[in-house]
């Protein structure tokens, strides 16, 4: 061929490596595109709206990710924007389903037995601890990535203001940490959260005496409490305004706070244990009722739960105080409320398809998440009431779970306040370790958990009791403390907030996967286009 035949071949664009390099592009820019907007062609049925919950939050965009493929083919949106949104939005009539961490409180049953929604069930699809995430650097200028707390520690670090990291309560568990004499940034939740409940309903049980000052103490000033407070139950409205305090919404927007490299030092949230790995920090390892500290890895706080008591509703009540030396708490379950009355039959066969993915194939997605997997009990409970959904299929006839677990229960004295397991968390991991080594004196007895539902819950035992006049000492101790902390505060710094989001979550491998493998073939494709007109051009 010519010179000039050449150079028109050019111009055409009919250049075999300029085509390859349009094709690689294109393909690349398909596979991207198909991943951030998936074909509504391939979905099937009405969209079914959920909302909540956002302790569940990355267990539910990876189940959603997959129930919107073949041969679900489901269109489920979801909300996350704390256990509160799901529980009033249910009651309203906005979302088809709520999600929440808790039951319904007292006043919310009054509200929803006025509604058509009055006939509901509770169905439990996750389990998992709530991880007490840190973001702090040591004296020697470096990231602490083990730290023991106490009950009574993990609480006063919430609720007393200004504490600091070397304050006696931690360093005595801490020895030769490093522990800066620095204020401590607690991030607490801004919304109604099931987090929230939990961390408060820990403390009542495992921390009496500091709980009942914090409660005099916000009892008297304002700090956006609710009124569960001053009557001694959980809350799941944190107060704030307090000491160095801060607030973020749902566990995106605390886990963005502690998680910022520029501004998240010496701040610590509570939160799902899943969220370390998303933002590469540690999480401390919680002393249980037998004297050992664990971490909140799936395993232990599968065990923390085989002491909950099952309610005649489909929930449970949570113990804090089971002596299973392997058990980490505080833990907790979720639950989706959905409609047995009322609700159009097509959404309720999507509704129940994508309840029986979650409870059954769904499990696998747990613990790579750092989740629990729900046990054969808790799975049969959640088909059950998936089940009564008006318009569902027929419950899968057969789902694989593991079994409940044994309870080995430590006998009372074992163990020991600073002994245990040394599983401190490490940059992007929980931790090394586990609660599978008995403090000295061993488990006294194995339970097999065979008590009303099915071996979920065993025998319930408590740590030791503290005498009246020893916590009545320690509250007006740490009455002085409160007050003290008060007096110095400099006032709440005002926490991120992050808005309600149904998008896809950081663990969702396998959209993350194509997406990235889209985003590599746009890459080759740009620079090979370039390269290929940079030849070109030359030739």
């Amino acid at each position: 061929m010519t010179g000039t035949g050449q150079r028109r071949n050019h111009r055409s664009g009919r250049h075999p490596m300029h085509l390859a390099v349009r094709i690689i592009a294109a393909v690349g820019v398909l596979a991207a595109v198909t991943v951030v907007r998936p074909s509504t062609a391939d979905a099937q049925g009405p969209i079914v709206t959920g909302g909540g919950s956002s302790f569940v939050s990355l267990l539910v965009s990876q189940w959603r990710a997959d129930v919107a493929k073949p041969p679900y083919n489901l269109k489920i949106n979801y909300t996350s924007a704390g256990s509160g949104f799901g529980r009033d939005k249910f009651i309203s009539g906005a979302l088809d389903f709520g999600q929440s961490d808790i039951q319904f409180l007292p006043e919310e049953i009054n509200r929803l037995n006025g509604t058509n929604r009055k006939g509901f069930v509770y169905v439990p699809v996750a389990a998992g601890a709530v991880a007490f995430m840190f973001n702090v650097n040591g004296t020697n200028g470096r990231r602490i990535t083990d730290l023991k707390l106490t009950p009574e520690a993990a609480c006063k670090i919430f609720t007393v203001p200004n504490i600091k990291w070397n304050d006696p309560s931690i360093a005595s568990t801490n020895p030769g940490v490093g522990l800066p004499d620095r204020k401590i940034r607690p991030v607490v939740r801004s919304d109604r959260s099931g987090t929230s409940y939990v961390m408060s309903e820990f403390c009542i049980q495992r921390a009496p005496a500091v709980w009942n000052a914090f409660k005099s103490f916000i009892g008297s000033g304002n700090y956006g409490q609710d009124q569960y407070l001053a009557a001694g139950q959980p809350i799941s409205q944190w107060p704030n305004n307090y000491g160095s305090v801060s607030q973020a919404f749902a566990s995106d927007g605390i886990a963005n706070v502690v998680g910022n490299a520029s501004t998240g030092a010496d701040t610590i949230t509570y939160i799902e244990t899943g969220y370390t790995k998303v933002k590469g920090l540690p999480a401390a390892s919680v002393q249980n009722a037998a004297g050992v500290f664990t971490p909140p890895l799936p395993a232990n706080s599968t065990i923390a739960l085989g002491f909950a008591q099952p309610r005649p509703n489909g929930t449970f009540e949570l113990s804090y105080g089971g002596r299973d030396p392997r058990a980490y708490f505080p833990s907790t379950y979720s639950y989706v409320i959905a409609q047995t009355a009322g609700f159009d039959p097509a959404k309720g066969k999507s509704l129940a398809e994508y309840l029986y993915y979650s409870v059954c194939k769904g499990q696998e997605r747990a613990e790579p998440l750092l989740y629990s997997r729900l046990s054969s009990v808790l799975v049969d409970l959640a088909l059950t009431a998936a089940s009564q959904i008006p318009g569902a299929p027929p419950r899968p006839a057969t789902c694989a779970a593991p079994p409940p677990p044994k309870l080995e229960i430590a006998a009372p004295g074992a163990g020991g306040g600073a002994g245990g397991v040394g599983g401190g968390a490490g940059p992007g991991a929980v931790g090394a370790g586990g609660g599978g080594a008995a403090a000295a004196g061993g488990p006294a007895a194995e339970v097999a958990g065979a008590t009303a539902v099915a071996g979920e819950s065993g025998a319930v035992v408590d740590g030791a009791a503290v005498g009246a006049g020893a916590v009545n000492a320690e509250e007006a101790a740490l009455a002085e403390e409160l007050a003290a902390g008060a007096a110095g505060a400099t006032g709440s710094a005002s926490g991120t907030a992050i808005g309600a989001s149904g998008s896809a979550g950081p663990e969702n491998s396998d959209v993350l996967f194509t997406f990235l493998m889209g985003a590599a073939l746009v890459a080759v494709g740009v620079f090979a286009a370039r390269g290929g007109r940079a030849a070109v051009s030359r030739r």
